[in-house]
């Protein structure tokens, strides 16, 4: 859902066309629909929304610089490349711990990329805090309150598709970090990207929500199959009993 509010509003610039036609953005308020001109120009980038600036990455991003003590990140905490999943399907525990003495830090709401072979696309978007590897970049907004924009600026295919062009080395790729902020695009205004992170907040907080849910969910499976299946439980009972509930 996030992704096709961030398609319609910052690629495809649906609110402007539909304003230009004379409408108001379906499903918008007019609070939001004013932060859209009514107006598409021409740049170097193509037809993008009057008052945008065409710039690039560093203006909505920069890397996370915090370092975190060895002793303080869990297998839960650590990110690397190895325990990112890919097709931006989120991480997993590590299986180990690094031996420095510290590490690169991340925070909630810094979005993580696997900086090796960034064509299988790996990110996250942080939940707490904790450490990564040196290939894992950590980017942060420039402006707060728009994680979210940035997260989904980021999580683009056009973006992986860049990260791969420009990366150095053959057998093993990495992403080139002055490259990688030197990404052109159309900025949007700050108070539009803020707008954005507002809607789709709430998208995200519900993923930990879910993902609790669904572990409660499976280790009740876990406790009642076995006795299930051994007759400890009459299959009968239990079904009347949810039925009655």
């Amino acid at each position: 859902m996030a992704q096709a509010i961030f398609k319609s509003w910052f690629v495809d610039f649906d609110p402007v066309k539909t304003k230009m036609n004379g409408e108001l953005p379906e499903g918008m308020d007019s609070a939001t629909a004013s932060l859209f001109p009514e107006k598409l120009v021409e740049s170097e980038l193509g037809l993008i929304p009057e008052s945008w600036d065409v710039g690039t990455l560093s203006d909505v991003a920069k890397y996370c610089s915090a370092r975190a003590n060895n002793d303080s990140i869990t297998l839960e905490s650590y990110i690397s490349t190895e325990n990112m999943l890919a097709e931006k399907k989120g991480v997993s525990a590590a299986s180990k711990l690094p031996t420095a003495k510290t590490v690169a830090a991340y925070k909630s709401g810094d979005i993580l990329v696997s900086n090796i072979r960034p064509y299988f696309k790996k990110i996250w978007l942080a939940e707490g805090s904790g450490g990564r590897s040196n290939d894992v970049l950590g980017f942060e907004s420039v402006s707060e309150n728009t994680d979210s924009y940035l997260m989904n600026l980021l999580y683009q295919d056009t973006f992986f598709d860049y990260m791969t062009r420009t990366s150095k080395g053959a057998k093993m790729p990495r992403g080139d970090k002055t490259a990688i902020m030197n990404w052109e695009m159309a900025v949007p205004p700050v108070e539009l990207r803020e707008a954005f992170s507002s809607i789709v907040d709430k998208f995200y907080q519900l993923i930990p929500q879910n993902r609790a849910q669904n572990e409660t969910l499976e280790s009740l499976r876990n406790t009642l199959l076995p006795k299930l299946v051994s007759g400890e439980i009459d299959l009968a009972l239990t079904q009347q009993w949810a039925e009655a509930s």
